[in-house]
């Protein structure tokens, strides 16, 4: 590591609407930098903000020589802004902190320093390790979101407490190392932990407050889109394993809505027989709603220039099987029991299928997985 004369703190924040909060969070900011006698410097990436975020940005830089920032006309994102912080940063340590002070700039110091001393290659500012916490005003929705957020996030954090933290630190040769890093949503932190392939990870405790002015960006599509940032980190660290896990879910999904609406036909009065087939073509069409997801999400994997040829042919197997075991079973087996081991079958075959034509069994690859 470079010595203290050598080493900057590059502290990225990400902004969006937080006119309000950045003239108090570069106060904070400077006056927790000035007494450490590092080099630091300041760069905010904001997301072309409505609310003058721009004139207050050209304010704050003619007063604080360190301050940086770059308004984004086109991209969007906290994630992608991070990453646009780094690729203009000048540091040898890299901060990252959201603008609404909801981290506390006092606590920059102590990310910083266990880098410097080689004791960690990854620092979090974590609200949920001993000398840590958030104010008591965090209702029962916000506290069970994190807690299920967290839960998800476990599989790549190991023992991190607070695995879903925004205020993180580590070094710029950590994060040039990273493999291709493709985050959305607002939770960088885990994707740097995970792309960085850090080994030693340190929490230091902080105190979380409420934002200062304006309103909170965890919204119901914020939520979504960590979902998603989820699933690409799955695929990312369980290459074999997510993509199977993933077509078991699609697969009980899809069948239960089958089933389900087998039953309902039958029960209308609809011969049995016909009664399978709209289960089966139930399932089918909830199974091409996983796919054109997997499709949207997932393009860097699609090889095939026609994935949805082999989709249909894969379906039309699938549907031809369980309307032939229907019509074999249903003279002599109950109703209720017919429906699902044709629908078992018919998946049985289907990922059968997508694995012996080159597909994964969610057919996203034409070469099956390694």
């Amino acid at each position: 590591m470079n010595t203290t004369e050598q080493m900057t703190v590059s502290i990225v924040v990400p902004a969006y609407h937080e006119a309000e909060n950045l003239p108090r969070l570069m106060e904070e900011i400077s006056s927790a930098m000035d007494p450490t006698g590092w080099k630091w410097e300041v760069i905010v990436v904001d997301d072309n903000s409505r609310d003058g975020t721009a004139k207050v940005l050209k304010a704050l830089a003619s007063r604080y020589a360190s301050l940086r920032y770059v308004i984004r006309r086109h991209d969007k994102g906290l994630s992608s802004a991070v990453l646009a912080g780094f690729d203009r940063a000048n540091g040898t340590v890299l901060v990252v902190m959201d603008a609404d002070l909801s981290h506390p700039p006092g606590a920059i110091g102590n990310l910083v320093r266990p880098l410097l001393d080689g004791s960690a290659d990854f620092v979090i500012g974590s609200r949920y390790v001993a000398g840590g916490g958030t104010q008591d005003d965090w209702g029962l929705f916000r506290k069970l979101n994190s807690t299920v957020a967290t839960m998800l996030g476990r599989p790549f954090a190991g023992k991190v407490r607070d695995p879903m933290a925004g205020f993180v630190a580590l070094r710029r040769e950590t994060f040039l190392a990273a493999d291709e890093l493709n985050p959305i949503g607002y939770k960088i932190g885990l994707e740097l932990m995970v792309k960085c392939g850090v080994k030693r990870v340190l929490e230091t405790p902080i105190f979380f407050r409420n934002r200062l002015h304006g309103k909170s960006k965890l919204t119901v599509q914020e939520q979504l889109r960590y979902l998603e940032h989820l699933s690409r980190l799955y695929d990312y660290k369980f290459k074999k394993g997510s993509p199977r896990v993933k077509f078991l879910i699609t697969a009980l999904g899809s069948a239960i809505v089958g089933y389900l609406v087998a039953l309902a036909v039958e029960a209308a009065g609809t011969h049995r027989l016909d009664a399978v087939a709209v289960g089966i073509m139930a399932t089918l069409a909830m199974t091409s709603l996983f796919f054109g997801r997997y499709l949207r999400t997932q393009r860097k994997n699609v090889t095939s220039l026609h994935p949805w040829s082999a989709f249909l042919v894969i379906c039309f197997v699938e549907f031809l099987v369980g309307i032939w075991l229907a019509w074999v079973l249903v003279p002599r087996w109950p109703f209720a029991a017919v429906v699902p081991f044709c629908l078992g079958t018919g998946i049985l075959v289907r990922g059968v299928l997508r694995v012996a034509s080159g597909l994964d069994v969610r057919g996203l690859r034409r070469r099956p997985l390694k």
